[in-house]
């Protein structure tokens, strides 16, 4: 019993050696996007891109400290910006998408802040927090893969 421990390891180590050299060489080759995954996340984008087009209407409200139409902005034409972008984001390559996601959970997060310092006519806070959104927005077409 002693000799056939170690038998059984030099044994077993052949075969694994064996099993690895018996492999094809060839190297997995990093994920990349189709044509047509192109094609739909460039259309879905567009639906971002024209949400975020209107972002300098905000900036007019927040300056002229029209707060019930910053309130109705961020509701209305901005309400349905982060669905749209968790939607382009899970289109995104695994490691993009996981930056995408969290960078529009920050951008609704400046927005709920926006519509907050709505509620008491804080100025400084709804204009920092629409600064914070521009960033964030800009980071958040960075990730977009271009066509």
């Amino acid at each position: 019993m002693s000799l056939f421990r170690p038998l059984i390891s030099i044994l077993l180590v052949f075969i694994s050696v064996f099993v690895v050299s018996c492999g094809d060489g060839t190297e997995a080759k990093a994920p990349t996007y189709s044509a047509a995954q192109l094609v739909q996340i460039q259309a879905t984008s567009k639906n971002v891109s024209a949400m975020t087009d209107r972002l300098p209407e905000l900036a007019t409200m927040i300056q002229a400290r029209d707060w019930n139409n910053v309130k109705s902005f961020i509701h209305g034409p901005l309400g349905d910006i982060r669905t749209r972008m968790s939607g382009l984001s899970r289109e995104l390559l695994p490691g993009t998408k996981e930056q995408a996601l969290a960078v529009s959970k920050e951008i609704f997060v400046h927005l709920n802040k926006i519509d907050a310092a709505a509620d008491n006519n804080d100025y400084q806070l709804a204009i920092r927090n629409y600064g914070e959104a521009l960033k964030d927005l800009a980071s958040f077409s960075n990730l977009i893969p271009k066509a």
